[in-house]
């Protein structure tokens, strides 16, 4: 769909649901690596386990579709940027990166394929431009190659993306002519529909009826693509979320929800909002009609866990498997991700069960669904950001007694034994994917888990704060849930080069019986002059246990924990919006420095302009650490004047919290009334500054926080005198880069403005990566370390993701300054821990960066002096 139509259709995105209203939520424990028994179930929870699975007996409107379909669609990683050239590019991936393999076979024309035109008889005409050699030459391509082709209408008038582009008044006419082209599947919108306010039952009948009725008599598979809910308007009775009333008997599928994001942005929280959707009504779906909750979409705005996690979900909701992202340059590890067998066959397995939930407790939800086999499908979905163990057990899944039980962690690809308990230690906004099965007569090793690390420091963001020099405190777990016991364990915590973890108390223990617990406990030191950015601190548990019959085998599992270390906090009098923040999160796209959340406009309110400031959108929040050192806060607070394309939405509310405690709410702001506010700060540590929803949900909340001033005190003392790390005046150095386009020279990443940016060369040809950008201090220097700003104007075109950091005392003979490494693809400060080493000249090298670039806010180096 076009951004204009799905800024008409988004919603709010904050207030997530915790499960649908026909989901039971029963007892499942979060553990925090204590010991606890299998509990209990409640009476009504064993007679909800005892229930045969529903199986929906809703006749099929055809012969389509007996398991979920898989296929690529061109929106999200293409948006309406597509001709024919592309989609045989496309294609031609699908089969070359082994996709068709493991059953990707729709290619699928989004909107776009067509501007509105048709002959005087009709008949829709094609851009020549765009489709030298016609639609049906697209999809004699795409049946060459084995797979299956794909288009798009919409039910009205209009379409998504503009004027006439829809099949109202030529439902009949269009499906035989998209017939006779060859296509075998076709979406249909809703954008002219909800124009026209068309009755959706009636209206995707009238076209299912036309499909069906095709004068080629062509098998095509319909999906019914009502994204409107009622925050964009939708009617009573005439939301998404009312499709699965006549959806089973009009289409293959059916949208569940609004769309799941953006072209080239997708958040993990509306992956929570579809799926919560989703779920709803799960007795709709069967071989033959399934509900829809929108695209895979691997490195389109979520991380590699996230992606996971979205695969590992749709598949337990025996969800359609459509790829959203652009096949042709997405990671070889998300098309890997995207091939998992394991994974497809439970999302493919013929008994058509959607499953559900049978528990829900804070961010932490157990999802199961029955196999044809006699197995279940058991996902532990973690929700929130904070790494958690998740537990449910064989008798709540509603598996039958058995001495023990086989699970198959189908992204590890191995099987361990359990007495009972399915458990798992489930990272931030993932989910850990097991086949259950009555245990066999092979032996496995015993289901064990590892607490994630409990971290106590001071301060805390989204991620646990450590000051340079400063001492924290970590603990962990290790509990056996197997038959066997375990023999000679052993807990030990692995820190960055440099920091100091010291054991207090005992870490090993010599057996744990099924059920038992081994505790450990460690003092962290982070040395002075660390430099800003995440820091991984590595726990392991290693055991023996003794298989029947067989001699010991030694095992051991590992977890990772992440520590921030902040920015220096700021000092004096200076713009809070040039400091590097902590985190961000905005509901539509991303914070922008001194611009506007949807266009990256200046930031305007009521006419006037603001040079600095965050443009975001509520719900958000936007952490600081100011370190206790900062006094006052000022500014302003109000609703940007690019919301006046539409009289919807455009209201928020505005809060200062220090170290959690509310410091400032600016009550209900609108369009028209912008407030400057003043904050005394105390003695906060982390500042949050939060959006929330006005009361009309987000739609349109285009937040600014205008002319943001802190007042602090003067610099930290430097290393080696205080704990902060000295950085070198760059004043005087100077930067070169293997590449660098017009108007975004290297000079640009060390200027000391967040809003200038050195970026590879992306016109008139885009050059290759590797690409390296070199600073020249001047004069040797000990350097500790790098620090690496992406861009802040809310794309991540050039976030460099793969890197390689090397030092030179000539500019000529370069040496490793520290082990290559990888950076998330985020906006957020980075950096890179040097152990002190001589060299004038610092060089970082581009080895991956986002859509093949390199690029950079601001780049800064630390020393000794």
């Amino acid at each position: 769909m076009s951004s204009q139509w799905r800024s008409s259709k988004r919603r709010a995105t904050g207030a997530l649901l915790a499960a649908s209203a026909a989901v039971l939520a029963v007892a499942c424990s979060v553990d925090e690596g204590a010991r606890t028994a299998e509990g209990a179930l409640t009476e009504q929870a064993e007679q909800e386990a005892k229930k045969p699975p529903q199986v929906n007996m809703t006749q099929a409107i055809n012969d389509l579709a007996k398991t979920p379909y898989q296929g690529w669609n061109t929106y999200f990683g293409l948006s309406s940027q597509f001709n024919e050239q592309t989609i045989k590019e496309a294609a031609d991936a699908i089969v070359r990166r082994g996709l068709k393999d493991v059953g990707y076979e729709y290619i699928w024309i989004d909107g776009g394929w067509w501007n509105g035109d048709r002959d005087t008889a009709g008949n829709i005409v094609i851009n020549p431009t765009q489709w030298p050699n016609g639609m049906k030459a697209v999809a004699d391509y795409i049946h060459s190659l084995g797979l299956k082709a794909g288009i798009y209408t919409d039910v009205g008038i209009n379409g998504c993306g503009g004027k006439n582009q829809g099949s109202y008044g030529h439902y009949q006419q269009d499906f035989d002519q998209f017939a006779a082209w060859g296509y075998d599947a076709v979406k249909v919108d809703f954008c002219g529909g909800k124009l026209m306010d068309l009755d959706p039952p009636v209206a995707f009948g009238q076209v299912r009826d036309a499909i069906l009725n095709n004068s080629s008599h062509r098998p095509m598979l319909f999906n019914i693509c009502n994204p409107f809910v009622p925050e964009t308007g939708a009617t009573p009775g005439r939301a998404a979320y009312d499709s699965w009333k006549f959806g089973p008997t009009t289409g293959n599928s059916w949208r569940t929800d609004t769309d799941i994001g953006f072209p080239r942005d997708v958040k993990f929280s509306e992956l929570l909002r579809n799926f919560d959707h989703n779920a709803a009504h799960p007795e709709a779906a069967g071989p033959g009609h399934w509900n829809d909750p929108d695209y895979l979409c691997p490195e389109i705005g979520m991380n590699a866990a996230e992606s996971q996690a979205q695969f590992s979900m749709w598949a337990v909701v025996a969800a359609p498997l459509i790829i959203g992202s652009d096949i042709r340059n997405i990671s070889d590890a998300s098309v890997e991700m995207l091939k998992n067998r394991e994974v497809i066959a439970i999302d493919q397995d013929p008994m058509g069960v959607q499953g559900t939930a049978i528990s829900t407790v804070g961010d932490a939800q157990v999802y199961t669904k029955p196999l044809s086999n006699g197995d279940y499908a058991v996902a532990l979905f973690n929700r929130g950001p904070k790494a958690q163990v998740i537990s449910t057990t064989a008798r709540q899944v509603g598996l039958p007694n058995a001495r023990g039980y086989a699970l198959r962690d189908v992204w590890k690809h191995a099987y361990t034994e359990s007495a009972g308990k399915i458990s798992a230690n489930v990272p931030g906004h993932s989910a850990v994917l097991f086949r259950v099965s009555k245990a066999s007569g092979a032996e496995n090793p015993p289901s064990v888990v590892m607490s994630p690390l409990a971290i106590t420091t001071p301060s805390q963001a989204v991620l646990p704060l450590v000051v340079p020099g400063s001492t924290f405190t970590v603990s962990t777990s290790f509990t056996n849930n197997g038959r066997h016991t375990v023999s000679d364990a052993k807990l030990t915590v692995s820190v960055p080069t440099g920091w100091k973890a010291s054991p207090v108390g005992s870490t090993s223990a010599r057996r744990l019986r099924t059920g038992d617990t081994l505790n450990g406990k460690w003092n962290i030191t982070v040395p002075a002059g660390t430099v800003p950015g995440p820091n991984d601190v590595k726990t392991a548990a290693a055991y023996a246990w003794d298989a029947d019959d067989c001699d010991d085998e030694t095992v051991t599992i590992t977890d990772t924990s992440v520590v921030q270390v902040p920015p220096t906090p700021p000092a004096n009098t200076t713009a809070l919006s040039h400091h590097p923040w902590l985190d961000g999160t905005s509901a539509y796209l991303v914070p922008r420095v001194d611009r506007e959340v949807a266009g990256g406009g200046p930031l305007v309110m009521l006419g006037t302009r603001y040079p600095e400031g965050i443009g975001t959108n509520g719900p958000s929040v936007i952490d600081f650490y100011v370190g206790g050192a900062c006094s006052k806060l000022t500014g302003v607070v109000g609703i940007d004047d690019s919301v006046k394309f539409d009289p919807q939405g455009g209201t928020s509310i505005f809060q200062v919290f220090g170290d959690g405690t509310k410091l400032y709410d600016s009550g209900l702001i609108t369009r028209t009334t912008p407030k400057p506010m003043s904050v005394d700060l105390g003695s906060a540590k982390v500042l949050s500054l939060v959006v929330t929803d006005g009361g009309d949900h987000s739609y349109n909340d285009r937040a600014n926080w205008a002319n943001l001033q802190i007042t602090c005190a003067g610099p930290q003392p430097t290393v080696p005198a205080g704990p902060w790390p000295h950085y070198v005046s760059l004043a005087d150095a100077s930067a070169t880069a293997t590449s660098a386009n017009d108007g975004n020279p290297a000079g640009d990443a060390i200027d000391g403005n967040v809003n200038t940016i050195w970026h590879s060369r992306w016109s008139p040809a885009q050059d290759p990566l590797p690409i390296s950008f070199t600073l020249d201090l001047k004069s040797p220097r000990t350097i500790s370390g790098l620090t690496y700003l992406p861009r802040v104007d809310g794309t991540i075109n050039g976030t460099i993701t793969s890197y390689q950091v090397e030092v030179s005392t000539d500019g000529s003979t370069f040496a490793a300054a520290a082990p290559a490494g990888t950076w998330a693809q985020d906006a957020l400060l980075k950096s890179v821990q040097i152990a002190p080493i001589s060299g004038r000249y610092i060089r970082l090298t581009a080895k991956a960066g986002a859509y093949g670039f390199a690029s950079a806010s601001e780049i800064g180096v630390a020393t000794i002096p």
